[in-house]
């Protein structure tokens, strides 16, 4: 482990993406505050919040917000780019020995927190949510695109999960550092591209199923089905040319 890293402020570090999300932020943030005061009162924890400029009062809630937390911040990531590159701007801003990405829309329950943080202190280097993609995906046609895209992704990328793109995933700050710098796809498949790099440079990658993930109104997968289907074919393809070419391994 290098100086810097012993040296690191906080026990985990909470990354949460947050563009558009006005109706909810501020429910998400008090659900959370009361969470950590409960069952990680022991933990010092840092929450980072990253939010694009939006028309709507993210910011604002956020700052509102700020006193239910010894340690949050707010990060103006700019116009909007994609959600991949607001979480790297989180992530590489963690002072965290854990960081944590997680979705504005709690879709995972919080008390997975502590299995992660488990994982995390029995020496993985990432820990992954995995849903069961037949059961929460109702919608047949969503339900063959997720399959068909993560079979897809198994195969370009060599590490064989059930589910790559759960928004709930956590790294050690080395493993955040290495992985999150070398992140190229800033929109959805961001997090196709992150596990390919994590499993390109041999790191330990643990997977902990996640039974009741919840598909809550208001989700940010947008843009059709179709498009999105092509979207991530596009990326896969991008994924495996640089797995290929050895850029993930430096």
């Amino acid at each position: 482990m290098s100086k810097l890293a012993k040296s690191l402020e906080f026990d985990i570090t909470i990354v949460i993406p947050a563009y558009c999300e006005e109706k909810r932020i501020g429910a998400t943030l008090k659900e959370l505050a009361r969470f950590l005061k409960n069952d990680f009162a022991d933990e010092k924890v840092e929450v980072i919040v990253v939010a694009a400029d939006a028309p709507d009062r993210t910011h604002a809630l956020v700052e509102e917000h700020k006193k239910l937390f010894p340690y949050l911040t707010l990060l103006r990531s700019g116009a909007k780019v994609g959600k991949g590159r607001d979480v790297r701007h989180g992530m590489l801003r963690a002072r965290g020995r854990a960081v944590i990405f997680m979705d504005a829309d709690l879709a995972t329950p919080l008390h997975h927190l502590q299995a992660f943080y488990n994982h995390h202190k029995n020496g993985h280097d990432v820990v992954i949510a995995t849903r069961n993609l037949h059961k929460h995906h109702p919608n047949f046609i969503r339900r063959l695109i997720s399959n068909g895209g993560n079979l897809l992704f198994c195969l370009t990328s060599g590490l064989w999960v059930e589910d790559s793109q759960c928004g709930f995933k956590m790294f050690s700050w080395e493993a955040a550092q290495q992985c999150f710098s070398k992140l190229t796809i800033l929109g959805w498949g961001f997090d196709m591209e992150i596990l390919a790099i994590a499993k390109a440079k041999g790191m330990s990658i643990q997977t902990h199923r996640i039974d009741d993930w919840q598909s809550l109104p208001g989700s940010t997968f947008t843009g059709g089905l179709v498009k999105n289907a092509f979207v991530t074919l596009r990326e896969l393809f991008y994924i495996a040319l640089n797995r290929a070419r050895g850029v993930y391994n430096d």
